[in-house]
C-alpha cells in the first residue's frame, strides 16, 4: 500500500535583520530644523554631516549653541568647524564670503596663523561693543562718587565712539583689518553718507580724538597690526585666553592620542576628558580638528572612534 504524502505549505523564509540600516541612519534635512529650540539642537547633535542643510548661517548658529559658556568670551567658530558640519566646502566658503561682504558676520584673525580666522555673528559682535561701553560707563560712574554721580560731558562724548564704531565702522569695513586713516574717517562719517561724497581735504571732524581710538584699543575691540601697514586688526574683548586656546587645545588632544599604543580613542571617552591648556573644551576642538583634517572620525560597532591623522597623509 503506497503512502500518501501531503504537501504542506512552507512558512515564508525569515528575513534577516541587517545592522547597516541602524548604523548608517541619519535624519533627513527636513528632520533638522534651525537650531532655535533645544529639541532641534539635540537632533542636530546626532545628525551626520550630510544630513544637515548646507547653509553656512544655520551652521554658525548651531556651532554657537554648542559654544562653551565657561570660555567667558563672545561665541566664535573656526572655518574648520564649518567644514565638520557642512558637506560642500566650496559652497561653505562661497556663502561665508557672502556673509562677510554683507556684514552678517565678522572675521577676526587668529594669532596661530594669518590665514586662520575666528567667525563671529555680527549681532554678537555688536552686543560685545555695547557691553564695553556699558562697563566703562559703570566704572566711570563709580569713580565719580556720590557727590557727582553724572559722567562729565567730555567723558560722555568720549564714550560715543563705541556707538560710532558699531554704526559707522562695522557695517562699512568687513575686512579683518583697517588702517588708522580709514578708521578715523569712518568714525567721523555720519551714518548713511558715503565716504566718496566727503571731500578728502576735509578729513574727519575734530570730535574724533586719539583718546577715543585708544578706548577701542584698551577695550580689546582693536589690536595694533604688526608687520604691515599702519592700522589695526579687529578683535574681541577678553579673548586673549580663548584665542590662545585654539592652538593649545589642538596640541593637547593630539599629544594625548599619540601617546597611546594606537593613536585613537572612542569619541565618547575623549569627550569626557578635561583639557588643561584650553578653555574651549574638547567638543569645540573635536569639531575644529575633524573639519581641519587632523582627526579622523571612524564608525565602529561600539561607537565613533577618533584617530589622529598621519602627518603628511
Amino acid at each position: 500500500m503506497s503512502k500518501l504524502r501531503l504537501a504542506l505549505p512552507q512558512p515564508p523564509p525569515k528575513r534577516r535583520r541587517t545592522r547597516e540600516h541602524v548604523q548608517h541612519w541619519a535624519p533627513t534635512a527636513g528632520d533638522v530644523a534651525a537650531p532655535s529650540s533645544p529639541t532641534n539642537v539635540d537632533l542636530a547633535e546626532e545628525a551626520a554631516p550630510e544630513a544637515l542643510p548646507n547653509d553656512t548661517l544655520t551652521a554658525l548658529h548651531l556651532l554657537k549653541s554648542r559654544f562653551p559658556a565657561e570660555a567667558a568670551v563672545t561665541p566664535f567658530a573656526s572655518r574648520s568647524q564649518l567644514y565638520s558640519v557642512l558637506a560642500d566646502r566650496t559652497l561653505a566658503d562661497r556663502q561665508l564670503e557672502e556673509l562677510r561682504r554683507t556684514a552678517a558676520i565678522r572675521l577676526l584673525q587668529l594669532p596661530a596663523s594669518r590665514d586662520e580666522c575666528a567667525v563671529v555673528l555680527a549681532g554678537d559682535y555688536a552686543a560685545a561693543v555695547q557691553q564695553c561701553k556699558a562697563g566703562l560707563e559703570e566704572k566711570q560712574q563709580q569713580q565719580s562718587g556720590a557727590a557727582n554721580s553724572r559722567i562729565s560731558g567730555s567723558t560722555s562724548m568720549d564714550l560715543e565712539v563705541f556707538d560710532w564704531f558699531a554704526e559707522r565702522v562695522l557695517p562699512r569695513c568687513s575686512e579683518v583689518m583697517i588702517t588708522h586713516s580709514e578708521l578715523v574717517q569712518l568714525l567721523g562719517t555720519a551714518p548713511g553718507v558715503s565716504r566718496l561724497l566727503q571731500p578728502r581735504q576735509q578729513g574727519a571732524p575734530a570730535a574724533v580724538t586719539d583718546h577715543q581710538v585708544s578706548l577701542l584699543l584698551n577695550q580689546g575691540l582693536l589690536t595694533r597690526h604688526t608687520g604691515g601697514p599702519d592700522g589695526y586688526l579687529f578683535s574681541m574683548p577678553n579673548a586673549g585666553l580663548a584665542v590662545r586656546s585654539v592652538a593649545a587645545g589642538r596640541q593637547e588632544i593630539l599629544g594625548l592620542l599619540q601617546r597611546r599604543h594606537q593613536p585613537e580613542l572612542l569619541e565618547a571617552a575623549l569627550l569626557k576628558r578635561k583639557l588643561q591648556r584650553s578653555v574651549l573644551g574638547v567638543r569645540w576642538h573635536v569639531a575644529d580638528m575633524i573639519g581641519g583634517g587632523s582627526l579622523l572620525r571612524i564608525s565602529t560597532a561600539v561607537g565613533p572612534v577618533l584617530r589622529a591623522a598621519k602627518r603628511g597623509g
